[in-house]
């Protein structure tokens, strides 16, 4: 509805525009710009924007150099295109602190392929975020993260500038917190021979998220060009932000068996991984009785660290083994033991060597 308003907006204005022009004219810059109601610091932005053009075409025609009407024209040509063809749009365009500016900004584009380019990214992530933090919550977050990414690019960059992309990095950010392991389907198309063909692969959406932050931060340092890089930003660091926040405060509990947020990657890295039981020589033969004298052993070493009073030993014929270890086989297809202590937890499986999950006791 927005876009819909916005091309019959500036159609409608377009179609005044060459009877604007004669009436510009005879008008000086200082004249035209008071005409549209443009002030001085906007002229400004203006006359800079025009003087990089101007410049160029100095470079490319030096023996025809451009005279100083010629600049005032292109001078009056862009303040009809910016302050009279978007007359109607231009209150929620993003250009200083406004309110009006910071929330509509969100919902203007600069053209079809920009719209689209900025749904498509909102429906592959926004999608598990909005299933994850529900409908309600989704608008207004939705909403914080277009406002907090314009003021970032208010105070770091500056300008006037239209599109979501600020907000949907914060959804990005929040993605990125809540589902670090999920892989994301892209296709490939190219033509061979006049016929299309598509190849369709996988990438780890953790990956893919890093690449195109490192890609915003090398464009903000570098700046120049028309992308909003410190909105971008602005908006990611929110969303990543707000998204531990979910967790910590417990308005967001991840589902431990399917999905792994970037706090429980962390936390699992930073911990120790148990090694099950086979996965060291000494440990061989793996049966039941010596994994139970070696937990018995561990507990015991444990308990004469801490100097505490040693617990009675439990003879290892009375210990019913079904009951103090778990087994499962790993992705590789081994037959793995472990202790019941460690259900839920990762450990190393001993012929892969990589980490899996040691299933609950049921």
């Amino acid at each position: 509805a927005a876009f819909v308003f916005q091309t019959l907006s500036i159609r409608e204005q377009e179609a005044k525009l060459p009877d604007k022009i004669k009436e510009f004219a005879n008008y000086s810059v200082e004249d035209a710009a008071k005409e549209l109601g443009v002030d001085e610091e906007q002229l400004k932005e203006i006359e800079r924007s025009v003087d990089e053009t101007f410049s160029e075409v100095k470079e490319i025609f030096p023996e025809n150099d451009p005279t100083t009407d010629f600049k005032d024209l292109m001078v009056k040509q862009a303040l009809l295109q910016h302050y009279f063809v978007w007359e109607k749009v231009r209150p929620f365009i993003l250009d200083r602190f406004k309110l009006t500016g910071l929330f509509g900004h969100i919902w203007l584009h600069g053209g079809i392929i920009h719209l689209l380019g900025n749904l498509l990214f909102l429906w592959i992530f926004g999608n598990a975020v909005c299933a994850k933090i529900g409908n309600l919550a989704y608008l207004p977050i939705y909403l914080v993260l277009g406002v907090f990414a314009g003021i970032a690019h208010l105070v770091f960059q500056g300008g006037a500038v239209i599109g979501a992309s600020g907000a949907i990095m914060g959804v990005v950010g929040i993605y990125l917190v809540f589902f670090p392991t999920n892989d994301i389907t892209c296709y490939f198309v190219f033509i061979l021979f006049f016929r299309p063909i598509v190849r369709e692969f996988t990438l780890s959406s953790y990956w893919m998220i890093l690449f195109w932050l490192a890609f915003d931060i090398f464009g903000a340092i570098k700046q120049g060009g028309t992308v909003a890089y410190f909105a971008h930003l602005g908006g990611f660091a929110v969303g990543f932000g707000l998204a531990i926040l979910m967790l910590k405060m417990k308005w967001v509990v991840m589902e431990d068996r399917y999905e792994k947020s970037l706090l429980r990657m962390w936390r699992e890295r930073n911990e120790p991984v148990p090694e099950l039981y086979g996965s060291q020589h000494g440990m061989y033969p793996y049966n039941v009785e010596t994994q139970t004298l070696e937990t018995a052993k561990n507990a015991e070493q444990e308990k004469m660290e801490k100097k505490t009073v040693e617990a009675e030993k439990i003879p290892v014929g009375l210990l019913e083994p079904e009951d103090e270890l778990i087994r499962f086989t790993c992705f590789c297809g081994k037959k793995v033991k472990a202790p019941v202590k460690y259900a839920g937890k990762v450990a190393r499986c001993p012929r892969c060597k990589k980490q899996v999950k040691i299933p609950e006791r049921l």
